[in-house]
């Protein structure tokens, strides 16, 4: 008897916290969603930014100013929020800018991910370029990094496995891809 009032006692704090807190699964869905900060989101501006852009002009595509986190670095970024940000890195002469985006918004249902054997078969067979990826995959990447040489997209299924790629900008063709 105890036990049953302990449990139906506990199923009613339990409700009465998730009333005054306002969670809720539609709460808890929207913070998967990626809020607009400035301009764009995280990944809308990475659409939009080129790796011969100056600081200034990503200011301007992200529509707010750049700042430095030393938990980070010491290099500029643009923080959306807590999991998402865009980073400008200097290697010599060449500029990185690369996206760091909250792994629950890159799962996608639509995405069939290759088998590590045959991953390993597309790099060893004169490797694929990014359209050829796509159509096996079943959907566009996700823009994660962008410097002179290459770019890189990542994808996730729906479980959350992610895989990453990067392509040779002449060549076209992905010369590392990695699951994470």
């Amino acid at each position: 008897m105890k036990l049953k009032q302990f449990m139906i006692s506990s199923v009613a704090i339990l409700c009465a916290m998730a009333f005054v807190t306002g969670c809720s699964t539609n709460q808890v869905e929207e913070k998967t969603k990626e809020e607009v900060k400035g301009n764009c989101t995280v990944t809308e501006c990475m659409k939009q930014i080129k790796a011969t852009n100056t600081i200034e002009e990503i200011n301007e595509i992200i529509g707010f100013e750049s700042t430095t986190d030393a938990m980070i670095g010491s290099d500029p970024i643009w923080k959306f929020d807590s999991k998402n940000w865009i980073s400008f890195t200097t290697y010599g002469e060449d500029v990185t800018i690369k996206a760091t985006i909250d792994k629950e918004m890159l799962k996608d249902e639509n995405v069939t991910l290759p088998n590590k054997t045959e991953l390993q078969e597309l790099l060893n067979k004169d490797s694929f370029t990014y359209e050829e990826f796509v159509e096996k995959v079943g959907a566009e990447g996700t823009l994660e990094s962008i410097s002179k040489s290459s770019t890189s997209y990542v994808w996730a299924d729906k479980t959350g496995q992610r895989l990453g790629a990067t392509f040779n900008n002449k060549s076209k063709k992905c010369t590392v891809a990695s699951y994470r």
